[in-house]
C-alpha cells in the first residue's frame, strides 16, 4: 500500500514538473525573437548615429540592453549588408555611403518594376483588385499602429501582391530579390513618420492607377514611389523627397 502511495505521489509531482516545464517552453516559443540588427539599423536610419562614427560596443550594449555577443552578431549582420564597416583592431563604423551607387541601384529598380507592373496590370481583375485593396490597407494600418517590422511587411507584402500577377515569374522574383539588396538596412525602415505617410500615399495613387487602368499614370506612381521614398536612403539623403525623385529617376532614363 505504501508502494503504491508513494509511486502514485512520484506520478502526480513528475506530471506537475512535466506541465510546468512544457508551459515553460511553450512561453519561451511564443516570445518574439528579437532583431537586433534592425534595431540598430533604426537608430542609424534615423540619425542616432552619424554616417562614419565609431560604434563602441559597451555603449551599444548598454543603449539596447543586449550582450555582447548578441550586439557583435548583430554588427556582423550589418556590415554583411554594407550598413556599417569593419575595420581591424579598431571595431565597426557607420558606412559612408556611395550616393552614386545608390541612386544607381534605384535606377535598376525603377526599370524592372516599371516591367513587372506592365506586365501585371492586364492580369489584374476585380478579385485581384481586391487583394491589392487590402494589403494597401494593412499597410496603412501598420503606419497608425503598428511596429517597424509590421510597416516592412506589410509595405512588401503590398508590392508582392502586385507583382506576383506578372507573366514572367523570374522577374517577380528578381524584383524582389533586388529590393533586398539594395535596402540600406535589414529591413525597410522610414526615417520619420512623415515618410511613412508619404509612402502609404504613393500606394493609394498606384491602386488608384490599376482600378482606372492608366498604365501611364502607374508607371508614374511606381517610379515616384521608389524614387521618393525615404526608406530607400541612407539617413544622410533624408526629408529630400522631390530631390530625391529627380536624381534617382535621371539614372533610369
Amino acid at each position: 500500500m505504501c508502494a503504491y502511495i508513494g509511486a502514485n505521489l512520484c506520478a502526480k509531482i513528475l506530471s506537475v514538473k512535466g506541465c510546468a516545464r512544457a508551459e515553460a517552453m511553450t512561453k519561451i516559443r511564443k516570445e518574439p525573437k528579437r532583431h537586433l540588427a534592425a534595431e540598430i539599423a533604426a537608430a542609424i536610419l534615423e540619425g542616432d548615429y552619424r554616417p562614419g562614427e565609431w560604434l563602441r560596443q559597451i555603449d551599444l550594449e548598454e543603449t539596447f540592453t543586449a550582450k555582447r555577443f548578441e550586439i557583435r552578431s548583430a554588427l556582423g549582420e550589418l556590415a554583411a549588408r554594407g550598413m556599417v564597416t569593419h575595420v581591424a583592431n579598431r571595431g565597426y563604423r557607420v558606412m559612408l555611403p556611395d550616393l552614386n551607387v545608390v541612386r544607381e541601384m534605384l535606377a535598376i529598380r525603377i526599370l524592372l518594376e516599371v516591367e513587372a507592373v506592365t506586365q501585371a496590370l492586364p492580369h489584374i481583375g476585380p478579385s485581384e483588385l481586391d487583394q491589392i485593396k487590402a494589403a494597401q490597407k494593412a499597410f496603412e494600418n501598420a503606419v497608425a499602429r503598428g511596429s517597424k517590422a509590421d510597416q516592412a511587411h506589410t509595405n512588401a507584402a503590398f508590392h508582392d501582391e502586385i507583382y506576383r500577377h506578372a507573366p514572367n515569374r523570374s522577374l517577380s522574383k528578381f524584383v524582389v530579390e533586388i529590393r533586398n539588396r539594395v535596402r540600406p538596412g535589414p529591413i525597410a525602415l522610414w526615417p520619420s513618420h512623415a515618410d511613412l505617410q508619404r509612402s502609404a500615399a504613393h500606394h493609394v495613387d498606384i491602386v488608384a492607377a490599376i482600378e482606372t487602368r492608366d498604365i501611364d499614370a502607374l508607371v508614374a506612381a511606381v517610379r515616384r514611389h521608389i524614387a521618393e521614398s525615404g526608406a530607400n536612403y541612407p539617413a544622410g539623403e533624408r526629408g529630400q523627397g522631390g530631390d530625391r525623385s529627380r536624381r534617382a529617376s535621371s539614372f533610369a532614363d
